[in-house]
């Protein structure tokens, strides 16, 4: 998916931020699976890869914390989501 561009794209999509990148997002909520698949499209976890998700400027104040897999959050205009990778040992 390209930056910009987002599944049902609508009249209320909100900006999020994903590793830096923009996307306009139109759910009132995003998951964990659509949050590292916006960054890192086609690139799926292999055996022993681990994905950590942290948000900040997100709902309620600061709106800072994490996504667990299968956990979904609300999102927020100008959200911002950092996406990493690491390989257990």
């Amino acid at each position: 998916m390209s930056p910009g561009n987002s599944p049902g794209h609508g009249e209320h999509a909100v900006t999020i931020f994903v590793n830096t990148r923009e996307f306009h997002w139109d759910k009132k909520e995003i998951s964990y699976e659509e949050v590292y698949n916006l960054a890192f499209p086609n690139e799926p976890l292999n055996d022993g890869d681990v994905a950590r998700i942290e948000y900040s400027r997100g709902h309620n104040g600061g709106g800072a914390g994490s996504l667990q897999p299968g956990g979904t959050v609300k999102v927020k205009e100008n959200m911002v989501f950092d996406v990493y990778v690491t390989v257990r040992s």
